[in-house]
């Protein structure tokens, strides 16, 4: 009977540490797998990294070099262009300076042209204007102005004016004809003045008067208004002053402003409806 209790109670203890052994023996085949699969994964991970990183390096060593070259070319069209530029500037205000001495003399030829028997009336009153025609002393001037186009004087030295138009801007171009325009049709008047001695105060002339407004602006044509005499010197005093500002708007590269365009549209329609008959 002991022995058989003996017998049992080693089965028993075999079957107890055989189940722990193998138990451990699990666990432990458990933790080498997996052990052996975190390796085998971060290994494969390590490899397909650096096959990435490796791929990426690559990517971006051939576009930095296409990149390179990009700002290699736009970099050359950019000097390219520059230059280019500096050429079409030099040229253009090369261009510009010859204008402005083509529009001086032309201010200067107009000047000469002016018919003195004209200028002398810029010391009348309009009271002794009234006596040009009919006056014994005024006579020996007004006598020459049937000789004398209002045409002819217009167009001396306008066209070489004329063919530097586009390196002038409408604003200086409308602003040279408009002067002129003025002039010429002054002289109109007064030799109309000979048939309609109304005709000799050519500075109230409605058409003299929208031309003077168009380019200097109402102050100073309340100003030209409230003159008695020395008209002509007036007008000439005041265009050159906004000429040359004109001049050193154009030379300098400055933009005119909306106003001044606008007010180069408005000179421009009055010049068509205020130049002296052929």
């Amino acid at each position: 009977m002991d022995t058989l209790k003996s017998l049992a109670l080693t089965i028993i203890s075999s079957a107890g540490v055989s189940a722990a052994l193998l138990a451990a023996l699990a666990w432990l085949a458990r933790s080498w797998i997996g052990e052996r699969l975190k390796a085998s994964i971060r290994h494969e991970y390590d490899d397909r990294l650096e096959k990435l990183r490796a791929d990426l390096k690559a990517q971006g060593d051939a576009q930095l070099t296409s990149l390179k070259s990009e700002l290699d070319r736009q970099a050359e069209k950019l000097r390219i262009a520059s230059a280019s530029f500096s050429e079409v500037q030099k040229a253009t205000i090369a261009k510009k300076i010859e204008a402005v001495d083509a529009l001086w003399l032309g201010v200067i030829r107009s000047r000469a042209a002016f018919p003195g028997e004209v200028t002398i009336t810029d010391i009348f009153t309009d009271k002794e204007m009234q006596g040009f025609y009919t006056n014994p002393q005024m006579r020996k001037y007004s006598n020459k102005l049937a000789g004398i186009s209002e045409y002819d004087y217009f167009q001396a030295g306008f066209e070489e004016v004329q063919l530097f138009r586009p390196h002038l801007g409408e604003y200086t171009w409308a602003l040279y004809v408009t002067y002129r325009s003025v002039l010429g049709r002054s002289i109109y008047l007064i030799k109309q003045g000979a048939e309609n001695p109304e005709k000799l105060a050519w500075h109230q002339d409605d058409n003299i008067k929208r031309l003077i407004a168009s380019a200097f602006g109402p102050e100073l044509m309340n100003e030209f208004n409230l003159l008695t005499h020395s008209r002509y010197q007036w007008l000439s005093y005041k265009f050159d002053t906004l000429l040359f500002k004109a001049i050193d708007t154009l030379l300098t590269g400055k933009s005119f402003s909306d106003a001044a365009l606008r007010q180069a549209q408005e000179m421009e329609q009055q010049i068509g409806a205020s130049l002296p008959p052929n």
